[in-house]
């Protein structure tokens, strides 16, 4: 694993710890997120959190901006791949319906990320 994405996830873990906090989650919680979505209600929340504090998430709606910004690191060197991610933000802007409640919205967000990037879960 690159050095900078193994910062990135060390960091990201760091966040998840300080939403499941503040949601009242517990270790359990964070379990699920190494599953594929759907996730429960407070696995999601977390998630939700997690994309606000990461600037994914703006004003409750997907950020193709904030995902862009969030994923260069991981892709800056390689055009191809920063592409790619371009095309998973335009797609995800058009396939999540802001309409559902905060939470559910970690669902979608990570549903849709992972289904033209699943090379963005961390699943350990």
């Amino acid at each position: 694993e690159n050095p900078i994405a193994a910062m990135i996830h060390k960091s990201l873990t760091a966040v998840a710890h300080s939403c499941m906090e503040k949601i009242n989650g517990t270790e359990e919680d964070l379990e699920y997120l190494r599953k594929d979505p759907p996730f429960p209600e407070k696995s999601a929340c977390i998630i939700v959190c997690l994309l606000k504090k990461i600037g994914v998430v703006k004003d409750d709606h997907f950020s193709k901006t904030g995902f862009i910004t969030a994923v260069t690191p991981l892709v800056f060197h390689n055009r191809k791949k920063l592409e790619h991610m371009k095309n998973v933000s335009e797609n995800c802007a058009k396939e999540i319906t802001t309409t559902e409640d905060t939470c559910q919205l970690g669902n979608s967000i990570t549903t849709c990320i992972f289904k033209y990037a699943p090379e963005l879960h961390y699943k350990t």
